[in-house]
């Protein structure tokens, strides 16, 4: 009977291993120009459905927090890519699946020369690459945590989310709560 109880309660205890906020923010933090911390708790959330399009108010109602980092550097890359990385690595099993990474790459314009030869030619406006990983904490076939990180040259922004959610669910908050708008939306691109 105690075998039996262990097996249950062991993939319970291991998905709680890693916590929904993720460490090692402060080594993020430590050459960032601006950092920024914002949490949401359900009171806060609740209050703010309020002004929300009708649509999105059955989703805050699910969710418990919303926590967003927002890490702002004055040159490319001055974070540590290292402490960024090991931000990611707390997700990867105990009860955390990740989900998607996306990762945009420069535009490669080609043409060719005075030959007829194929002509690779870099960019014409700056580029900046990021990366966006979304990993989920499964409860009893539900998401019931969210985390997203956006990483490009200059930023890095971390959303934790607990609650229940989906990633549909997700995309209706987006510029919402602190939440980014991802790097394929549309609106304010030129």
């Amino acid at each position: 009977m105690f075998a039996a109880a262990a097996l249950v309660c062991f993939p319970m205890m291991r998905a709680q291993d890693v916590p929904l906020a993720p460490q090692g923010m402060d080594a993020l933090a430590a050459r960032a120009t601006l950092h920024s911390e914002m949490t949401f708790d359900e009171s806060m959330l609740k209050a703010a459905s309020q002004i929300m399009p009708d649509e999105d108010r059955p989703i805050i109602a699910r969710l418990k927090s919303i926590t967003v980092h927002n890490f702002r550097y004055s040159a490319a890359v001055t974070y540590d890519p290292a402490a960024l990385e090991a931000v990611r690595a707390q997700y990867s099993g105990s009860g955390w699946n990740h989900l998607v990474t996306k990762q945009t790459r420069p535009p490669v314009v080609a043409t060719t020369d005075a030959a007829g030869q194929p002509v690779t030619a870099a960019p014409q406006k700056p580029f900046d690459l990021t990366r966006t990983d979304v990993f989920v904490r499964m409860d009893h076939g539900n998401f019931d945590g969210m985390v997203v990180l956006v990483a490009n040259q200059r930023n890095v922004n971390v959303v934790v989310i607990d609650g229940t959610i989906s990633p549909l669910d997700l995309l209706h908050l987006r510029g919402h709560f602190g939440i980014p708008k991802f790097g394929g939306d549309l609106e304010g691109r030129e």
